[in-house]
């Protein structure tokens, strides 16, 4: 478990299928990624919320492009599983955001989920097709007791 935990921490990839920041609609067909670093944040935690696996798997990603793309399907459904469960959440905020390796972002994300909350570093990076995506949350593991919450 831990290795999967870390391998998700350190993977990449997704596709995307929430709703676009400001838009309230869906990329058509299938499009991944987002068209703004803060749209793939917005997408990631819709896709989240709504238990998607098709758009996290369309907004979690590389500069490769998407981690459907990536991975084989039973290795991004468990992927994905374990992110449902962590960043499970009835609200968040955008605190900040600062340039980092690779001409990545990383956003401060405050994450709530009834009593715990936990402010995530999410790292976005554009991918070579322009889009952008979520390749992971650099303190993941902070976020485990979510899980265990009702």
């Amino acid at each position: 478990m831990r290795k999967l935990i870390i391998g998700l921490a350190l993977a990449a990839g997704c596709r995307t299928a929430a709703p676009m920041a400001g838009s309230g609609s869906q990329p058509p067909g299938n499009v991944t990624g987002a068209t703004t670093e803060h749209a793939a944040i917005d997408q990631f935690m819709a896709a989240i919320t709504a238990q998607d696996l098709q758009a996290l798997g369309g907004i979690w990603g590389t500069k490769d492009g998407p981690a459907r793309e990536q991975m084989s399907g039973d290795q991004l459904q468990e992927r994905e599983l374990i992110m449902f469960c962590y960043f499970k959440h009835n609200s968040y905020d955008i605190v900040s955001d600062a340039p980092s390796l690779n001409g990545d972002r990383t956003f401060a994300v405050l994450v709530k989920f009834g009593p715990i909350s936990h402010t995530g570093q999410f790292q976005v990076t554009r991918a070579k097709d322009g889009r952008f995506y979520v390749v992971g949350v650099n303190n993941f593991p902070e976020f485990q007791d979510v899980c265990a919450a009702k």
